[in-house]
């Protein structure tokens, strides 16, 4: 099928999913396609944005999802990119699902949570790294479904790396199997893995680099809920002897 102008699009009806109330996020609408199709494609749209950001940031970030959705081809669990009718939008596979942040707690199964970390892991493999894996960018359905959403702040990477892409792949790998791990912590504890655990505690020196920056920003500007670095690694040092101390006391168990 011919790629889909603007004009072709915006003629279609369509269903708002999230209109953008700040400058820097895309109008993403819910529309069928191919038309009387009875599928359906998500359209990001950066048209109504102020300029200044549109041509500056909001069209590399489309170029970038795009660009990272068709890397991932194929992957079950990330959606097909479909089109980009112009600069300013992009047109993907449309998924159900509910984003994890608006289940409630035991209503996540370890199952559904380490195929969001197979999925991260195929993403990882064809040098793709999602960089932005929270609650809302995972969808959830009944039946156990899962998809990724969100690329736009995605690093793709080609199998040739020199040293600084090598280091940085490797750096960003660590921040998703860190946002991974923190889902698991808080629907599933018992199925985080010892890497998990690992990723929980560490992070990546890039990690820790930007957590530094951004509560001494934060704390310059007056935030008030400003929680330190230190703050949160104790927490999810906590987390990890827990778990520690209830497997040493099975074992105990096990052995009398």
């Amino acid at each position: 099928m011919k790629k889909p102008t603007r004009r072709e699009i915006e003629a279609l009806p369509r269903e708002a999913l999230h209109i953008a109330r700040n400058s820097t996020k895309a109008d993403v609408y819910k529309l069928e396609w191919p038309p009387a199709s009875g599928e359906f494609a998500v359209l990001k749209d950066m048209k109504k944005r102020p300029a200044w950001f549109r041509l500056s940031a909001g069209r590399w970030f489309l170029r970038r999802e795009f660009r990272a959705l068709q890397k991932l081809k194929g992957i079950d669990g990330v959606p097909r990119a479909l089109a980009k009718p112009d600069a300013d939008c992009v047109l993907m596979e449309w998924r159900a699902g509910t984003p994890l942040m608006d289940w409630k707690a035991g209503e996540v199964s370890a199952h559904s949570l380490q195929f969001v970390a197979e999925i991260v892991a195929k993403c990882h493999a064809r040098g793709v790294i999602h960089g932005d894996l929270h609650r809302s960018n995972v969808l959830l359905t009944p039946e156990g479904q899962i998809t990724l959403i969100d690329w736009a702040t995605a690093g793709v990477f080609s199998a040739r790396r020199n040293a600084l892409k090598g280091f940085t792949f490797a750096e960003w790998k660590v921040l998703d199997v860190r946002a991974v791990a923190k889902l698991k912590a808080r629907h599933a504890p018992d199925s985080v893995s010892e890497a998990e655990k690992e990723a929980l505690l560490n992070g990546s020196k890039l990690y820790r680099f930007i957590r530094t920056a951004g509560f001494k920003i934060r704390k310059l500007f007056g935030h008030q809920r400003t929680k330190s670095p230190e703050h949160a690694a104790q927490r999810y040092k906590k987390f990890v002897e827990s778990g520690a101390a209830k497997q040493n006391h099975k074992k105990s168990g096990d052995e009398a």
